[in-house]
């Protein structure tokens, strides 16, 4: 079952409530640690929570989750991170800093049969939402929970609130204290419910994707074109230069960011997200650099990110390019962008791309842009490579302004409405132009 971490922080705290959090980070940072010393030397597990509770006055749900933090630690282990130990030992913390950044974690892992998490449970009060901790005060049992307030970012309270407070489904609950006193950082990790039987949420209704948004991958950028009814909506590029020379941590940073601008208009467009297959790995060149180019494309890592973030799906681009090349000069839009536009006309019209492909028609549509196009305004012709560059802003997309007209062109003969696709793409066409890094 798939699960969501979502990003919160305590934002209010008492200073009593805040002395008895800091005593249940230190019994659990202990309980921690001799439940994986008790590990190494072969205790059972059963005998471990056992000896937890009774050496930590923990309760047995706080033992139970100490002992499984640790239960996939390998061998030799330093609790706080050796960066800390050396810092101690450098005396550069105190040991009173360096036993309270050791004790600065605290998991409880949430139940469906209880109803949520037992342990720290998230409420809500007068528009407030608060984390009620079980703390472990045995003097005084009627004191025993705090209620700290926490802030939950509003995108994810509009989508899955619903699951943090129906009071049936689990979720686990990790807190971890910031260095210097900076305060306390909540994750909330809830299991999503199988597509198609989520609780009905009181938000408008997204309409069905009509439309197909495809990628065209290459070094270094990815462009798309956004198509309906063998009719172009836009097309445009996303920058990302950096991926080709980046290390793998920052790569996956720069994919992620290139996902999520890829589902932002994906989402403007109501579109659904294909990206072609690519095997760079038979690609074979004379010149060293360009195998080095191409073989850095991370297509197979962005297409894992894309199917996660927008549900995209992998089809065939076989034959895109070639087409892209023939539709270049026709339209005044590089190679790249025409092949993207290909590539969804054969998502779309897969007869009508075979036909556009192998037939002769396409070398009658005259060349350039002409001068008295769409709504009769002059525009510079456009030549292979060059790209609409007047921009504006509108919804966050950033994209040419387009009325829509007439080009003045007549149909072709025996092209069966497949005209009206190379005249979307040269006419009145919004061009996005995205950067990302």
């Amino acid at each position: 079952m798939p699960k969501l971490t979502i990003p919160a922080a305590i934002t209010k705290i008492n200073p009593k409530d805040q002395a008895q959090l800091e005593d249940l980070f230190r019994q659990f940072g202990n309980a921690r640690r001799r439940a994986y010393t008790l590990k190494q030397h072969g205790v059972p597990k059963a005998e471990i929570e056992r000896l937890l509770q009774e050496q930590t006055g923990l309760n047995s749900r706080y033992a139970k989750d100490a002992h499984h933090s640790i239960e996939s630690l390998p061998p030799h282990v330093t609790f706080g991170g050796l960066k800390l130990q050396r810092l101690r030992e450098q005396g550069k913390i105190t040991a009173e800093e360096y036993k309270k950044r050791r004790n600065s974690l605290i998991i409880s892992r949430g139940d469906k049969t209880k109803k949520g998490n037992l342990n720290t449970r998230i409420t809500k009060e007068e528009n407030k939402f608060t984390l009620r901790i079980n703390t472990p005060t045995t003097d005084q049992p009627s004191e025993r929970y705090i209620y700290p307030e926490i802030f939950i970012p509003e995108k994810y309270l509009k989508r899955y609130q619903h699951l943090l407070l129906n009071g049936k489904s689990p979720y686990t609950i990790t807190l971890k204290r910031r260095d210097e006193d900076q305060g306390y950082d909540v994750r909330i990790t809830v299991e999503l419910p199988p597509a198609g039987k989520e609780e009905a949420v009181e938000q408008s209704p997204k309409p069905k994707p009509e439309r197909v948004m495809t990628l065209d991958v290459n070094a270094g950028h990815v462009d798309f074109a956004v198509a309906e009814n063998n009719r172009v909506l836009a097309v445009g590029r996303i920058n990302c230069h950096e991926v080709q020379y980046a290390s793998t941590s920052k790569t996956n940073n720069l994919l992620h960011k290139t996902a999520s601008k890829v589902r932002n208009i994906a989402e403007h467009y109501c579109a659904r997200v294909v990206y072609g297959r690519l095997f760079t790995h038979r690609f074979r060149s004379k010149h060293n650099r360009a195998n080095r180019k191409v073989k850095r494309i991370p297509h197979r890592k962005l297409g894992f990110i894309l199917e996660a973030k927008c549900g995209a799906v992998e089809r065939s681009e076989a034959y895109t390019t070639k087409l892209g090349e023939k539709l270049s000069p026709k339209v005044g839009l590089d190679v790249h962008k025409c092949a993207a536009a290909a590539f969804a006309l054969k998502v779309l019209d897969y007869e009508g791309f075979k036909t556009l492909s192998s037939s002769s028609l396409l070398d009658e549509i005259p060349h350039g842009v002409a001068s008295n196009e769409g709504v009769g305004s002059l525009r510079r012709r456009l030549s292979v490579g060059s790209g609409l560059t007047a921009l504006h802003q509108d919804q966050g997309l950033v994209h040419d302004e387009a009325a829509l007209g007439s080009g003045g062109y007549s149909e072709i003969p025996g092209i069966r409405g497949l005209y009206s696709f190379v005249e979307s793409l040269r006419t009145n066409l919004p061009c996005l132009h995205v950067k990302i890094c």
